[in-house]
């Protein structure tokens, strides 16, 4: 059977991680019509034999690497932009869906748009899979994450220092704004009259992490109690004063 190039580096990358031999790997590709993901689920399943006795027994750490080596960046160590598109759409989930930042919470990311392979590993053991299907299974729990509100405190501020560019103390005021809508905006009507509010002032300063995490328990305050719930003798960043000033002018 003549394979083309494609076919080839497959067969070459299931082979690096399977140990087996030519016509063995290309038995177990055929098996899923070349698709090297499904060929690794189903060399490491349990209806899976390899027919050469000296193969040694699949480990856990040879799916994760197996994983990992499929999303690399070809010109670096890390999973990058398009290894994290790649990485969504095995998923069936859109990059910009909250539940990725989920999964980065799990990896402890340090940066956006970059998973190092010991990040990535982390995630995936943290999880408990091994495997896409597996993490596929696991979305929904982890969308039950960022519905229960001290889980979701947790990401919301874990968020905050994963989206910072490297060596900036505060976030970038289009950042904070794309991510708000993004975390926020379901949960709290007020954050688009928010927006308005920071898109309105002339200055477009920043955002600190005393702004950032401070005002998800603003709004959680608001929600529950409407604005007679703020207490103006807290200790509120000048901000958010600023913006319960801005809603009181604009009623």
């Amino acid at each position: 059977m003549s394979l083309n190039a494609k076919q080839r580096e497959k067969l070459s990358q299931f082979r690096e991680i399977t140990g087996l031999n030519e016509k063995e790997a290309k038995l177990c590709l055929a098996h899923t019509n070349w698709n090297l993901e499904g060929a690794i689920e189903y060399f490491f399943s349990q209806e899976a034999q390899p027919s050469s006795s000296s193969s040694q027994q699949p480990t856990k750490a040879d799916l994760l690497d197996g994983l990992y080596n499929k999303y690399k960046s070809p010109n670096s160590i890390d999973i990058e932009a398009e290894g994290i598109q790649s990485f969504c759409q095995d998923l069936g989930i859109d990059p910009l869906d909250p539940v990725t930042l989920v999964f980065a919470y799990y990896c402890k990311a340090e940066v956006m748009g970059v998973f190092k392979k010991e990040e990535f590993i982390q995630g995936l053991k943290a999880l408990g899979c091994d495997s896409i299907q597996k993490l596929k299974n696991k979305l929904p729990d982890m969308r039950i994450v960022l519905a229960d509100t001290k889980q979701f405190k947790e990401i919301y501020n874990y968020v905050f220092g994963f989206s910072r560019e490297a060596g900036c103390r505060n976030l970038s005021i289009d950042v904070a704004i794309a991510l708000w809508r993004l975390l926020l905006g379901a949960k709290f009507p007020m954050v688009e009259t928010w927006i308005t509010f920071l898109e309105s002032r002339g200055k477009r300063h920043d955002v600190s992490k005393d702004t950032w995490e401070m005002l998800l328990d603003f709004l959680e305050i608001v929600q529950k109690e409407g604005l007679q719930g703020y207490d103006p003798n807290s200790a509120w960043p000048v901000l958010i004063d600023e913006f319960v000033e801005f809603l009181s002018k604009s009623s």
